[in-house]
């Protein structure tokens, strides 16, 4: 009696491990766009050259009107934008996000610097 109920509980250990190790080394496919956008009925314009990190993937210049793809592993997200303006300056933002194992992000980086809610799309992956 006493070892099936440790077979049953090494098993139950090896399922909640390896469903865990699944979770976090699932792979995301994060797009990153430069485009215009419309946000509660309120237009904002790309305007400039936006350098980007996603998890510590450079996806470096990412141009007027384009749109780059970054692949990385986890739930956990972090994405950090620098705004480089005609006349030398910048501005920066930093932001964090979770995504199921499911999930497809979209990411308007006009918004990120413009608007709190708003930025971020999740899409479901079709099954």
């Amino acid at each position: 009696m006493r070892r099936n109920i440790i077979r049953v509980a090494l098993v139950v250990v090896l399922v909640a491990l390896g469903f865990g190790l699944y979770v976090l080394g699932k792979e995301h496919n994060i797009f990153v766009e430069n485009k215009d956008i419309v946000v509660d009925g309120v237009e904002y314009k790309s305007a400039n050259t936006i350098n980007v990190i996603v998890d510590d993937i450079e996806l470096e210049d990412v141009k007027k009107g384009k749109r780059k793809v970054a692949y990385s592993a986890g739930p956990w997200h972090r994405i950090k934008a620098v705004e480089v303006f005609p006349d030398g300056t910048t501005r920066e933002i930093e932001r964090k996000f979770t995504l199921s194992p499911n999930d497809t992000a979209v990411i308007n980086l006009v918004a990120l610097f413009e608007v709190e809610e708003g930025w971020l799309t999740i899409e479901q992956a079709e099954r």
